[in-house]
This record gives structure tokens, sequence and C-alpha cells, in this order.
């Protein structure tokens, strides 16, 4: 009877662990007033009973007329109680930068989640994205403009190639504007003119624009480079007008002017700067031209030039359709990289030598996912040849989701031991790079 008893007390308290299913929230950041070309975070939690069995598959979308910078593989972990009960929590966050002014909408997404929904017992859950939205606005002071430059901090600077007062009629001297805007894509920085006066010709090089971004893949600033050589093509006093460059300022909410002023200069008359004329053609008396068929006119075009053009458009038809399927397989290749056993274990040791167990918990069930797709943690330290490591687990799990204090997770121990045991298991299978599945 003793044994009926405590039989029916462990299923009433697997019961409201059971009967919980995982959470998935979803909130921006800043949700109001957001400008065009702002950053907007998107902040994505998925919450589950007891503990994961793998990592979130978070999706990738994109969104018309925006930019959507994807997490970077750096998960938060958290626990929380949710109707009395701990959950297990992994946040990611998304950068999202609108492009235009509008209405923006989430697309629909799903986020496929491995968690113990009855330790052991493995389930998998699909959960919906929420469905959010935004308006991206431009202020009212700057919609007479071309275009729309939001940032904290803008400055325009230029320099030229040589000194201006010692410029003669036939020189040329190279100027170059450099615009950097701070966390800002380089992208939205508008051209500058470069208006010039009568005796002076422009030209202008192909602008350079670069993006400096963290980690994270959060613009840091952007900046746009822009040279031209101006041609001084007789003596005389010249003004190059100011450029001036609107910007909306963020930290005040105005909109600022930033300018380079007009410059002034004199070009000197050049006794070496003479035009040579060619000679006048000599005198040829004519003749009668001969006549000549179409076919023999035109045969070397006919035999050669058509087929040899009409070749090279197929060969670049061919390239042409083929090039999806290239960026296909170069873009799956890489994520094969980024994804591989191998990857992920290095990430796995780097964070366990740091002693940063949250990220030493994602590593692990990351790594675990990708050298064994069916195989739970509960697994792995039943077939673990070392019950070292096996110990060093419960330790991790205990420091990110026990409520009560115990012995200190040491990430070199586990770490060592973690290399200790992928040693054994490629011994014992030559034939095989990655680890054997464990869920036999």
């Amino acid at each position: 009877m003793r044994r009926v008893w405590l039989h029916l007390l462990t299923v009433l308290l697997t019961l409201p662990s059971a009967a919980q299913t995982p959470v998935v929230r979803a909130h921006l950041e800043p949700a109001k007033g957001i400008l065009v070309g702002q950053p907007v975070r998107l902040i994505v939690s998925v919450f589950v009973p007891n503990y994961f069995t793998g990592s979130p598959d978070f999706p990738e979308f994109e969104i018309e007329n925006a930019i959507v910078v994807l997490p970077q593989d750096r998960p938060q972990n958290s626990n929380e109680k949710i109707n009395g009960i701990t959950f297990a929590g992994i946040t990611e966050t998304y950068t999202i930068y609108p492009q235009q002014q509008g209405d923006f909408q989430l697309p629909p997404a799903e986020i496929t989640v491995s968690y113990a929904s009855i330790p052991p017992k493995n389930t998998e859950a699909h959960l919906a994205l929420p469905a959010l939205a935004f308006h991206a606005d431009v202020p009212a002071a700057a919609k007479d403009l071309d275009y729309f430059l939001p940032t904290t901090q803008l400055t325009i600077q230029q320099k030229w190639s040589a000194p201006l007062k010692y410029l003669r009629a036939g020189d040329s001297v190279e100027r170059t504007i450099t615009v950097t805007a701070t966390r800002m894509q380089a992208m939205l920085i508008p051209p500058l003119p470069l208006d010039t006066a009568d005796g002076i010709r422009v030209y202008q090089d192909e602008p350079s624009v670069q993006d400096q971004k963290t980690d994270r893949g959060e613009f840091v600033f952007g900046r746009r480079t822009q040279s031209a050589k101006y041609f001084v093509q007789k003596e005389g006093d010249y003004t190059l007008p100011a450029i001036e460059l609107k910007w909306w300022n963020l930290s005040t909410s105005r909109l600022v002017t930033a300018t380079l002023p007009a410059v002034h200069f004199t070009a000197a008359a050049n006794p070496n700067n003479v035009v040579e004329v060619p000679p006048e053609p000599e005198q040829v008396p004519l003749s009668q031209p001969k006549h000549v068929s179409l076919w023999t006119k035109y045969k070397f075009w006919i035999r050669v030039v058509v087929p040899f053009c009409i070749a090279v458009l197929f060969l670049l038809w061919l390239g042409w359709l083929s090039i999806p399927r290239i960026g296909l397989r170069l873009q799956t290749w890489q994520m094969g990289r980024r994804h591989s056993e191998s990857a992920y274990f290095r990430h796995l040791q780097r964070a366990c030598k740091r002693n940063h167990a949250s990220d030493a918990y994602t590593y692990l069930l990351k790594w675990l996912a990708s050298a064994h797709p069916r195989a739970t943690i509960q697994e792995f330290q039943s077939l673990a040849t070392d019950s070292r490591l096996s110990y060093e687990i419960d330790r991790l799990g205990a420091s990110l989701f026990g409520s009560s204090k115990g012995p200190t997770w040491n990430g070199e121990k586990f770490a060592h031991l973690l290399v200790q045991q992928r040693k054994t298991r490629v011994v014992n299978a030559p034939g095989e790079r990655n680890l054997p599945r464990l869920n036999l």
C-alpha cells in the first residue's frame, strides 16, 4: 500500500509540469516613434518547462523595404516562474532597419523547440512568432528633402591632393570628401553635388561606402567617400560653391546642416600649356569608287563577328542561369561550416575556458544537435565513459536553472573532460569523424 501511495504522489507531482506548454514572447524596442533608418530591436524569448533538450530553431525572415540583421549565435539564457512552475528561457535579438516611410509587418514565422515535457521524455513543439507591426515616419521638418538621414552625429571632411594657391592653367587637382554618420548605413548617405565654374572640368570617381558593425551585426557608423579630379582649362579666378548636407539629429530631434565652405583660388597663366593643332592633311586626288558587293563588304562580319557574338551571348545566358545555383551552393557550404560539429565544439570549448556557463550550455545543446540529431543530454550522460563528465553536466544545469546553490561549475575541467570524451569516441570509431549516435 505504501508503494501505491508513493507512485500516486509521483504522478501528482509531474502533472503540473506535463500540463505546461512552451511559451513564446516577442516585442519591439522602441515600439513607437520610429524614424526611417533608425534601428528597431525585435526581442524574441522562448520558455519551456523543465529544460531544453536542443537549441531552439529561431527563424530567418525578410521584410520588404527594410534590412533585417539576424541573431549572431549569442542567445541569452534565463529562468522564470510561470504559474508557479520554473521555466527555462532562451532569448534572441534581431535588428530591423526600415528604409522608407510606411507600415511594416513581421511575416509569419515558426520556432521549433525541443524540451523535456516529462523528464527524461523529449518533446518537440512548433511555436508561431507573434504578429507585430510598426510604423516608420519622417519628421515634418525633413519631409521636403529628397533623402532622410537620421543619426546622432555626422561629420564631413575634405582634403586636396595639392595646395590650390599654386595652380596654373592645365593643372589638375584631386578632391576627396568623406562623410561619416554614427549608427547609420553608408548606403543611406546621399551623393554630394560637386558643382563647378566655367573653365574647370570635373571627373568624378566611383564613390566608396564602408559600414562598421559590432559582433552582433549592429551598425557603429557608415562612411561614404567621394573623390573627383578638377582640371583647370584656363587661367582666372574661380569659386567652387559651398556643399551642404542636411541630417536629422536623433539626440535633439532637430534638422542640422553640415557645410563645407566655398573654395576660392586663382589659376595663373601657363606658357607651356599650348594646344597642338594637327597639320592639315595632304590633298589626295580622288578616284572613282569601285563597286563592291554586300557579301564582299560584310563577309568578315557575317563569318566571324556574328557567330562570335552569338556564342558570347549564349555563354552569358548560361552563366546567368547558373548564378542562383552557384550562390545557393555557396550559401549552403557556408552554413554547413558555420553549423558543423567541429565549429560548435570550438565555441563550446571557448565558452568553457571563459567559465561562461550560459554560453557553454547553449553550445553544448548545439553541439549535441549537430553531432547526434536525436540524442538528448540524458542519453549522452548515460553513454559517457567518464562519470566526472556526467557530474559536470549536472553542475552546469544546476548553476543555470537550479534554485539552490551547490558546488561551483568548473569550466576548465568541463572543457578538458569533453576533449577526452570526444577523443575516446573518435578512437572507437576510426572510420567516422563525428561521434556515433547516442540514442540506440
